[in-house]
């Protein structure tokens, strides 16, 4: 008689363990998502003077940021050049399109909704910065 409460006990305890592995893999996915956003800077943000939106991607290991074109909602002209990450905020370089101009930049999520961009000049003695906020 032990024997044969063994033998079905362990028919159900395979069948389980398969049958949550299926429904256990999406759950890490939506959990992941939602604390990403929180502190990534990888989104679509409307600048500060709202003259337009910025779509922030991965590049490599590095971040891009292209102005969004209204009318296609296509990647237009690169304006964060190769941010890298450096502990809580991106290092790179930032183009201006009103100045035709490069800088040095940083860029640092403040909250979720959030996110400040420096652009700096001759190493770092002229520097100004926009606070962007989140579109999507």
């Amino acid at each position: 008689p032990a024997v044969q409460q063994t033998a079905p006990a362990a028919k159900p305890t395979t069948a389980p363990t398969v049958g949550a592995a299926s429904p256990s893999a999406p759950v890490p996915k939506p959990l992941a998502n939602p604390v990403q956003a929180a502190n990534s800077p990888l989104g679509v943000w409307l600048t500060e003077e709202k003259e337009g939106e910025i779509r922030i991607e991965q590049c490599g290991a590095n971040l891009c940021g292209y102005a969004v074109d209204k009318k296609s909602n296509a990647n237009g002209e690169q304006v964060l050049i190769n941010m890298k990450p450096d502990k809580d905020k991106w290092s790179g370089r930032i183009f201006d399109p009103n100045s035709g101009s490069t800088y040095d930049s940083t860029i640092a999520v403040k909250s979720p909704d959030t996110l400040h961009v420096q652009g700096c000049a001759f190493g770092g003695m002229f520097c100004g910065g926009q606070t962007w906020t989140r579109v999507n």
